[in-house]
């Protein structure tokens, strides 16, 4: 077994779990633990107040996990979540292309709903944009591991992961998923699979992610190279460089 990390081993201890217990769940963050009924979230204490904030304004017209307990300790917070029902929607894309097709239309009517919700006050504004324009609530990482759906794919169960959040302009919600559903490496190296294509196509349909203004795709491009570059090397994000200097 991985050794936790010590913050993750504290906080496991103030909310009364077992760490030996817990287990990662998938995700580049490392901020949320499998804790058996409940998902252990862990991260600086602004972050987690500010992902609470939106996740409360979200959670009158989507299925966001409740907060079971809290726990904060120095400047680092922990959530104990509940465990939402269904699976992520990249998950039935590996299966058959029907309920892949019906899971990314379910996920593309996501943002027409979360763009009727204003931002709470105080929350951040969209990273990378000079004017104000709009102040409606962002999610920022709505992608096939982030949303949850029904066994049929009809149904979102769950919109996870709220760390990115900010105030903006709608648009750049659905520009962020388009750069990640076309440009992220792990995504385009799930292209050739039938589900995830289908997945990918009810998704673009329904979220028109093929209507995105090019002003709007450049700021998701300059988004991932920035949010990626600890991740993969310079030649691995090349493709998002060239696809944003065509767009500039």
């Amino acid at each position: 077994m991985t050794e936790l990390p010590a913050v993750v081993v504290q906080a496991a201890t103030a909310l009364g779990l077992d760490p030996a217990g817990l287990r990662d769940l998938r995700g580049a963050s490392g901020s949320s633990w499998d804790a058996g009924p409940a998902v252990l979230r862990v991260g600086p204490r602004v972050a987690v107040d500010r992902e609470l904030a939106a996740a409360g304004a979200a959670a009158a017209v989507l299925p966001v996990p409740r907060v079971l307990d809290r726990a904060d300790f120095a400047d680092q917070s922990a959530l104990l979540l509940e465990r939402l029902p269904g699976r992520p929607a990249g998950e039935l894309a590996m299966g058959g292309p029907g309920p892949a097709r019906a899971a990314g239309l379910a996920c593309g009517r996501v943002y027409e709903v979360l763009a009727g919700v204003a931002a709470p006050a105080g929350l951040r504004a969209a990273p990378g944009v000079d004017d104000a324009g709009p102040a409606q609530l962002l999610h920022l990482d709505l992608h096939p591991l982030n949303l949850l759906v029904s066994d049929d794919g009809s149904v979102v169960t769950g919109v996870l992961d709220w760390a990115n959040t900010a105030a903006g302009d709608p648009v750049l919600d659905r520009a962020r998923t388009w750069a990640i559903l076309s440009l992220d490496p792990m995504a385009r190296g799930a292209q050739a699979l039938p589900g995830w294509a289908a997945l990918v196509e009810g998704w673009s349909e329904t979220g028109r992610l093929d209507e995105l203004p090019a002003a709007a795709r450049a700021w998701a491009c300059r988004f991932m190279l920035a949010d990626l570059a600890g991740r993969y090397p310079p030649a691995e994000l090349a493709h998002v460089r060239r696809t944003l200097d065509e767009l500039s």
